[in-house]
C-alpha cells in the first residue's frame, strides 16, 4: 500500500505465478482463468469498497522455469487472464518484463536466472512501470 499523510490511497499488487504452476508439482488440477478472474474481481471490488484505488500488474512470464512449473495449460491461463486484466476496468496495469519476442519469458536481462523470478533490475522495471501520477489523490 501507498500511504500518504497517513491516508491509505492506494494498493499495489503484482500477482504470481504460484497459482498457476503449484498445481501442477502438486499433481492437482490446474486453475482455470475463470476462477482466478473471479478471485482478482473479489480483490478488486474489495479495495475499490474501501475507497482506495487498485494498480496491478499483470501475471509474469515463467516459461523459462522448466517444464514442472511452466506448464502449456499454465502459460495459456496466463495469457487469458492478462488480456482481462489489460482489458478491464477493475485495474491500472503495469507489465514491463516480458521479452517482447517471446511475450511467456522474462526479458533475458531482467531474469533471475530461474525462468520466473525477476533480478535487481527486473523489479526496478516492474517499479518504474507504475505511474507516480496514478498515485496522486
Amino acid at each position: 500500500m501507498i500511504w500518504t499523510a497517513g491516508f491509505r490511497t492506494h494498493v499495489l499488487v503484482h500477482f504470481g505465478i504460484n497459482d498457476l504452476g503449484l498445481p501442477a508439482m502438486l499433481g492437482e488440477p490446474p486453475v482455470t482463468a475463470d476462477a482466478l478472474v473471479e478471485g482478482f474481481r473479489e480483490l478488486a471490488d474489495r479495495v475499490h469498497g474501501a475507497g482506495l484505488r487498485i494498480v496491478a500488474a499483470t501475471i509474469g512470464p515463467f516459461a523459462g522455469a522448466g517444464p514442472e512449473i511452466s506448464t502449456p495449460a499454465g502459460l495459456a491461463t496466463r495469457r487469458e487472464v492478462n488480456d482481462w486484466i489489460r482489458t478491464t476496468d477493475a485495474f491500472d496495469v503495469a507489465s514491463a518484463v516480458a521479452d517482447p519476442h517471446a511475450p511467456d519469458h522474462i526479458h533475458p536481462a531482467l531474469d533471475s536466472g530461474d525462468g520466473m523470478h525477476l533480478n535487481d533490475r527486473g523489479a526496478e522495471a516492474m517499479a518504474d512501470a507504475v505511474n507516480l501520477d496514478d498515485l496522486a489523490l
